[in-house]
């Protein structure tokens, strides 16, 4: 993403998780709001804390509420909006107040560690659509959701496509997915478009990992979403 944008400016959402490296843990409230090796701090200096003031790593990270519309902050009719208002928010501070670029909006689906919180079904496009008119990517963590486990959808990002109106339909320029990809079998992936693939490799650092493209793990990925299709997983989820 930030290859691809030029800015590591990234929104995140409340609760979330999305992995033990630095530049993951700095986008997991979940884990840095309980972790003495950030300095947190908020993102306005003269403001009350608060989802318009949130208390992050870095000003590089801003956090949103989580769209959640059983306990959370809005849970009318009006909620999908309310929620992506918070998302523009960022957005606007990004983009106009500070001049700045925005890089990514990092999000799952459905959140997990969050406590399986299910947006709105409009909820993704809406926000999506500011992220983009500011220059941002929008990256779905499939790592906890994906590979047919809503059993509704394939994806978590196509949660709610059924009953929205297909112009609500919103498709990622990230997605990342890991665990259940390989059953226990560490195997992980990104999928991206050529482009944004493109940006990375221009940068000129080689992407090397001593574990990359182990055949043992790629057959039991092959052999998982084999099982998946030929056993009806999804339908049975």
């Amino acid at each position: 993403a930030r290859a691809a944008t030029g800015s590591d400016n990234t929104i995140c959402v409340d609760g979330a998780y999305h992995g033990h490296t630095l530049a993951c843990l700095e986008v997991s409230p979940y884990k840095y709001e309980k972790s003495e090796e950030f300095d947190l701090r908020p993102q306005i200096e003269d403001l009350p804390p608060g989802y318009d003031n949130p208390i992050t790593p870095s000003k590089k990270i801003w956090k949103v509420p989580a769209p959640c519309t059983y306990r959370g902050l809005h849970t009318g009719e009006d909620a999908a909006d309310n929620y992506a208002e918070y998302v523009e928010e960022a957005c606007r501070v990004y983009t106009q107040e500070r001049g700045e670029e925005l890089g990514a909006f990092i999000v799952e689906g459905g959140m997990s560690v969050a406590g399986v919180v299910l947006p709105p079904a409009s909820y993704l496009k809406k926000a999506v659509d500011v992220v983009r008119e500011a220059g941002g990517l929008y990256i779905a963590d499939e790592i906890q959701t994906g590979f047919g486990r809503f059993g509704s959808c394939y994806w978590a990002f196509q949660h709610g496509w059924d009953v929205a109106d297909p112009s609500m339909h919103v498709v990622p320029d990230i997605v990342t997915v890991g665990k259940p990809f390989g059953n226990g079998m560490p195997l992980a992936a990104v999928v991206t478009t050529r482009e944004i693939a493109q940006a990375f490799t221009d940068c000129g650092v080689e992407l090397f990992n001593t574990f990359g493209g182990n055949p043992v793990c790629s057959a039991a990925g092959l052999a998982v979403l084999e099982t998946i299709e030929t056993e009806s997983l999804q339908a049975h989820a």
